[in-house]
């Protein structure tokens, strides 16, 4: 997707989506004239991404790399198993289908063979306001063919859904409520996190990441060179728009 008319939403790319979701949520922050600069640029970058028009969201991971597998497993020179379990919303309270992916003969410092084009988190038509990129990385010690009811009971405990769907009733951009699902996401991840552990696995690591459209919902390679660490993964990932 070309990037021409979206300067503004290029250059907020760059800034933590935290940031400014804050600052958005800051009746002081905007009243403030030393801010203003930034609060132009979040105007503009919104008239930018309206005219966008109809576009098409995919999420791929490009590489994971593990940094740790149990000792006891190193100690006899086995190597290790692990599975992701990985989905993405968006403003709509709409989540993807949460997908899951399994790997085995994985030593620490090894790159999970995700084939060729990376590995599919999702797809979304016409995303809302934002994006929310999340992903849980466990190593097995368990049969993990039950993950779909693991997923609902997390759901269910966490208060998700109805979290969701208070934001897909939203009619205009609400800062405070997109905070709401990104703290409820964590919530969800660190739930389904435990009830894993409780099975007998490990917990590796938890990928959450979000944009808004005020930056083009974060288009491009992230991080733009090398890997970012997660706890004990190093990943990069890319978002690409495409015009339906």
């Amino acid at each position: 997707m070309e990037k021409t008319g979206t300067p503004t939403c290029d250059k907020l790319k760059e800034v933590d989506a935290n940031i400014l979701l804050r600052a958005m949520s800051s009746p002081r922050w905007t009243k403030d004239p030393k801010n203003l600069p930034l609060l132009r640029d979040i105007n503009r970058a919104r008239e930018e991404a309206d005219r966008i028009g109809d576009i098409g969201l995919t999420v791929r991971f490009e590489k994971i790399k593990l940094l740790t597998t149990s000792e006891w497993l190193e100690w006899l020179g086995n190597t290790g198993e692990f599975y992701v379990i990985t989905s993405i919303l968006d403003g709509s309270g709409k989540v993807s289908e949460y997908t899951t992916q399994y790997f085995q003969g994985i030593k620490r410092d090894d790159f999970l063979p995700l084939g060729t084009g990376g590995m599919l988190v999702g797809f979304i038509k016409n995303p809302r306001w934002f994006i929310d990129v999340h992903m849980l990385i466990m190593e097995s010690d368990s049969d993990i063919r039950n993950y779909g009811k693991y997923i609902e009971e997390a759901k269910k405990e966490s208060g998700l859904d109805e979290i969701l769907e208070t934001i897909g009733k939203a009619a205009a951009f609400d800062p405070t409520r997109i905070s709401q699902v990104i703290s409820g996401v964590n919530v969800f991840l660190n739930v389904l996190a435990g009830i894993l552990k409780s099975n007998g696995d490990d917990h590796v690591a938890t990928i959450h990441d979000f944009y808004l459209k005020h930056q083009k919902f974060g288009e491009g390679r992230h991080p733009r060179d090398g890997l970012k660490r997660f706890q004990n993964v190093e990943v990069a990932y890319w978002i690409e728009l495409t015009k339906l």
